[in-house]
């Protein structure tokens, strides 16, 4: 009786390139959340140091519309360096008697490799609040 001769095991074969693909979508996915987050926590850090403005000249920003109007237009450009690109994003300062609130609202894009599919948008929003001395 002759020994049974098995056939040698490719490196290459269906099941690793699948697991490969299922690899570097993962990697890519990962990469896309990871940007996104990035920039939300950038625009984050933009209102932060636009409060920080705030409040150095509280009493400017409170007493006159056209300043506090020039601040929120600088938070814009900010929000547009650190990769905020939506036309349509929307700033504000809106003040009560004892805080300050600083946000935005923009649609963040989650892209598809190639562009094979329409980015999918999601709306974030983000308001930082500034407690005012009186």
């Amino acid at each position: 009786m002759l020994p049974v001769r098995y056939k040698k095991q490719r490196s290459i074969n269906v099941v690793s390139v699948a697991v490969l693909l299922v690899v570097a979508a993962a990697g890519y996915a990962g990469w896309e959340f990871a940007r996104v987050m990035y920039q939300r926590q950038e625009a984050y850090r933009v209102l932060e140091e636009t409060g920080s403005a705030f409040l150095h000249r509280s009493w400017l920003f409170r007493e006159d519309q056209f300043e506090r109007d020039g601040l929120r237009k600088r938070m814009a450009v900010q929000l547009r360096d650190v990769g905020v690109t939506d036309p349509s994003a929307e700033t504000w300062i809106d003040l009560a008697s004892d805080r300050a609130v600083i946000g935005v609202v923009y649609t963040a894009k989650f892209h598809w490799p190639f562009d094979v599919l329409a980015p999918i948008e999601r709306d974030i929003q983000i308001e930082h609040t500034v407690a005012l001395r009186h």
